[in-house]
């Protein structure tokens, strides 16, 4: 229901493997051990967080939906999860994302990239939107040549992944005053992967 009220199709929930926890404190890790998959596990990958201040283990992504976060060959390498409103629990963050692990280092990847990259070696251009659901509306609009950063600055990493992709970039932004921060920001960036670079700002 709450993708559906974000305008996300049943089409797009498939092709992103977007998915959901339920509020329940240990639906993951029950289910983990039937199939014989240790907490330890679970807590090296990022699924599994714990406690700074009583040293117990919780479900980092509990009453959230899920949006899976892939590598460029589409292997699933980490979780961004929305807490659900209606659920009404109290979390000081909005959106989380799996911690750095071996696996996953969001300066290092882009979401949708999977998805995107015929799209972008067909036009060659890539979009770089700041969400989740941005990347994934502008796939719905047509625009499959879509990516977005993983709540964190654009950096040097990034750019020199989409400096492999192509050589037109365009950064879209929000139309406030962070996003014309955030502009400024960027042009140093890429000005030294000698990359074609556009920003269109959003109204507000």
């Amino acid at each position: 229901r709450y993708l559906r009220e974000r305008g996300i199709t049943d089409d797009s929930v498939h092709r992103f493997h977007l998915g959901f926890a339920p509020d329940c404190r240990d639906w993951l890790t029950a289910r983990a051990r039937d199939a014989n998959i240790s907490g330890d596990r679970l807590e090296k990958v990022g699924v599994i967080g714990r406690s700074q201040e009583r040293g117990d283990r919780y479900e980092r992504f509990r009453g959230r939906v899920l949006f899976s976060i892939r590598d460029a060959q589409g292997r699933p390498v980490g979780l961004g999860g929305r807490l659900l409103p209606e659920l009404g629990l109290s979390s000081p963050a909005k959106y989380v994302n799996s911690p750095e692990t071996p696996l996953f280092s969001k300066s290092s990847l882009l979401y949708g990239l999977d998805v995107a990259r015929d799209g972008i070696h067909r036009s060659k251009t890539v979009l770089v939107t700041e969400g989740y659901t941005d990347c994934i509306a502008a796939h719905q609009a047509g625009f499959d040549n879509t990516v977005a950063v993983l709540g964190t600055a654009l950096g040097e990493r990034h750019t020199k992944i989409l400096r492999r992709l192509t050589d037109r970039v365009v950064l879209i932004l929000d139309g406030d005053a962070a996003g014309q921060r955030r502009s400024n920001e960027v042009l140093e960036l890429f000005l030294a992967e000698q990359i074609d670079l556009r920003i269109a700002t959003l109204p507000e």
